[in-house]
């Protein structure tokens, strides 16, 4: 029986269909570990989690989409996903500019990916992708720096792993500025269409989505505008 998990922020798990749910049906099981706001912490530990309960094996596939480094994941009598910490409000301002930086982020972030390559890539007959919200190596997000190059290249082998992001593939000019900045279905396609060509064979699916995402057309605005936020 062919698997697929998949990981993820909002990317990954939506009100609307994500590109887990694109590629879901070329698989006869499906979960889908997404949780909107997550960071890469999360998202590590929901790898981790999920292997030890399923165990991770032949014609099993597993699809990590990775987020920005700056959000903030908490347990506490479950996973609180509060998004980027610098824009959080529950967090002190003083707090966030004295004990938070981009390169700590970026160090932890990274170390995490490379567990979960690591993880991965020792499990026998795994196929295993990894995608991006936004490029990893730029915590800025919408402003992109410049530096942490060394940091690059003592872990170019993890980060040759990744796919070209949403961020890349899909609004190279600037985020999506709507009422809801979360690609569309029709958008979710296009990207794996772009990064994992030949992965959605289904016409029905490609039929359900074209729908879907003229469904939500319907209902919101400003849908294809695109800028810089």
């Amino acid at each position: 029986m062919s698997r697929l998990f998949a990981f993820g922020c909002s990317f990954t798990n939506y009100r609307w269909s994500t590109w887990a749910d694109c590629v879901a049906p070329e698989f006869d099981y499906f979960e889908n570990w997404g949780q909107s706001g997550a960071g890469n912490h999360y998202i590590f530990n929901s790898v981790m989690e999920a292997d030890q309960r399923h165990r991770f094996g032949a014609d099993d596939t597993v699809i990590v989409c990775w987020t920005n480094v700056m959000r903030e994941d908490r347990y506490t009598d479950r996973w609180q996903t509060l998004g980027n910490i610098t824009t959080c409000p529950i967090y002190d301002p003083g707090y966030v500019r004295d004990a938070i930086t981009e390169r700590g982020c970026l160090i932890r972030d990274i170390a995490l990916i490379k567990a979960t390559v690591d993880l991965l890539n020792n499990r026998t007959g795994v196929c295993t992708k990894h995608l991006a919200m936004c490029d990893v190596m730029n915590p800025r997000q919408f402003d992109y720096s410049s530096g942490d190059q060394d940091i690059f290249d003592l872990y170019s082998t993890v980060l040759n792993n990744i796919m070209p992001s949403y961020q890349t593939v899909l609004y190279p000019t600037g985020w999506k500025h709507s009422d809801d900045p979360h690609p569309t279905p029709a958008e979710h396609l296009a990207y794996l269409d772009a990064v994992l060509p030949g992965w959605v064979t289904k016409t029905e699916t490609r039929v359900k989505i074209a729908q879907e995402t003229a469904n939500l057309q319907k209902t919101r605005t400003g849908m294809s505008t695109v800028t810089r936020l």
